[in-house]
């Protein structure tokens, strides 16, 4: 049976590793940590079916995230395409105001442990792109 019902999220366990991944570490990157993954899942516990619109860092980081854990999880066809861009929506600036890819490698780095607290708390069941693009390999 296919289904185009997006994941649910164990939002009390996401919110956990959020907390234990940032706990000895940057204080206000936990707090953003929790306000990211507010914007990607739902008051339901479900991920979100659309990009979040790019306002400000905040939500360009929620939607690199995003797409990220949809590339991994959605059972949607258009998430399961190889996410080449979605750092684009990253706020990489230098001090000139020039978008650095260097930057952007830094912050996908540091937001890493974001998606995958959120990955971590969808059952793998329902890790769709996974069990797609593991029969590629």
């Amino acid at each position: 049976m296919i289904t185009t019902k997006m994941p649910t999220v164990d939002v009390d366990h996401a919110e956990n590793l959020i907390y234990q991944n940032f706990a000895k570490g940057n204080e206000a990157l936990k707090a953003e940590g929790h306000k990211i993954f507010h914007i990607i899942v739902k008051k339901n516990g479900t991920v979100r079916a659309s990009k979040p619109k790019v306002k400000d860092a905040l939500t360009g980081k929620a939607a690199y995230i995003w797409r990220m854990v949809c590339f991994l999880t959605s059972p949607k066809l258009a998430h399961k395409c190889m996410p080449c861009t979605c750092h684009f929506d990253l706020p990489a600036y230098d001090e000139n105001g020039k978008w650095k890819y260097s930057l952007s490698r830094e912050m996908m780095a540091e937001l890493k442990p974001i998606e995958d607290a959120i990955v971590d708390s969808i059952d793998m069941i329902e890790w769709h792109g996974v069990h797609t693009w593991g029969k590629v390999l």
